[in-house]
């Protein structure tokens, strides 16, 4: 007699198909689970930001000293500066990097209350401004303006006979302007005091406000946990799998055992007598 035929591994991997179909239901399942909750996060992470950008502007001095460093929490905080601008002829360019091939204009703003000036960003226009127009006049009188703070840049060169920069870094200007500065400069927020600027330029857009990674950090924890259990479930189906597969293989390679009709029928029998 002969054993059956032992059934190939493609063969036996196909009877576990209930298995496979599992396994990809629960990895489906973790993986949708996953991007849920970072989506969760997202949608998090945008309403603080949207928050942020709608959050009442507070008085400058309320939030930030003359000469003190510019802080992480001050980055896109909008504020209110109340003062005066500074004569026209101390307005200056700026082109390069930051500007993104823009020309800003920049203008000291004298603040009540203090002997220093914050310097803010009027508006940006062509390059052919800095210098196909004059430079535009600043309002006179008393102003209050909602601007977005700014860090200071690095790496701007020293003002020329054009007063052109490429960068506001507030340590270099200090020797250019006759006023003490706050370490960092305010994108304007509010339209043009008495339409002083050309036509032709528009406000500098701030940049969406910086958001903490850490809100709505248990989301983001979900999500990963989610990814986990899908790979855990991965693992756990080659795992299964695997012994399913090895067991039904040694259970068709084993010997069948051996039976008195299997002798050879030379081999004399142990009983019988000489």
């Amino acid at each position: 007699m002969t054993s059956a035929a032992r059934p190939s591994t493609a063969r036996l991997w196909l009877r576990l198909t209930p298995l496979h179909l599992f396994a990809l239901v629960a990895l489906a399942a973790c993986v949708a689970g996953g991007f849920w909750q970072l989506g969760a996060y997202e949608s998090r992470q945008g309403e603080a930001a949207r928050e942020s950008a709608a959050a009442a502007p507070a008085p400058i001095v309320d939030v930030w000293g003359l000469g003190q460093p510019f802080r992480t929490d001050l980055q896109d905080r909008r504020v209110t500066v109340e003062g005066r601008f500074g004569p026209v002829d101390e307005q200056f360019w700026v082109r390069g990097e930051m500007t993104r091939g823009d020309v800003w204009l920049v203008a000291p703003f004298v603040v009540d209350g203090s002997d220093g000036a914050l310097l803010v960003v009027r508006g940006r226009a062509d390059p052919s401004a800095e210098r196909d127009a004059a430079i535009p006049a600043v309002p006179e009188g008393r102003q209050q303006l909602s601007v977005v703070l700014q860090p200071s840049q690095g790496g701007g060169s020293p003002l020329g006979r054009e007063r052109t920069t490429t960068a506001i870094t507030t340590p270099s200007l200090l020797n250019e302007l006759p006023y003490r500065l706050w370490s960092g400069y305010g994108l304007l927020d509010t339209p043009a005091p008495d339409g002083a600027l050309a036509q032709g330029w528009t406000p500098v857009e701030p940049p969406d406000p910086d958001v903490s990674w850490t809100v709505g950090l248990k989301n983001l924890a979900y999500a990963l946990q989610w990814w986990v259990f899908g790979l855990f479930a991965v693992v756990m189906w080659w795992r299964m799998c695997r012994d399913q597969v090895d067991e039904a293989r040694a259970r068709h390679g084993a010997a069948p055992p051996e039976r008195p009709a299997d002798r050879p029928y030379d081999q004399p029998a142990d009983n019988l007598s000489p």
